[in-house]
């Protein structure tokens, strides 16, 4: 589903990945959806740049 410009993923994450989630967000005073949607983010841009440069 899309709410304005985000999008809205349904899946299951495990409990434990919530779990490392939770504890990293609670260092850094964000929330753990944040450092989620940050993470993804920062994955997105590395993939993109990844493609647009040329193998040598």
């Amino acid at each position: 589903m899309a709410y304005g410009n985000k999008v809205k993923f349904h899946y299951d994450v495990p409990a434990y990945i919530k779990k490392q989630l939770a504890e990293a967000a609670k260092k850094l005073n964000i929330t753990a959806t944040e450092l989620l949607s940050r993470t993804i983010e920062e994955e997105y841009e590395r993939v993109k740049n990844n493609k647009d440069t040329p193998k040598k």
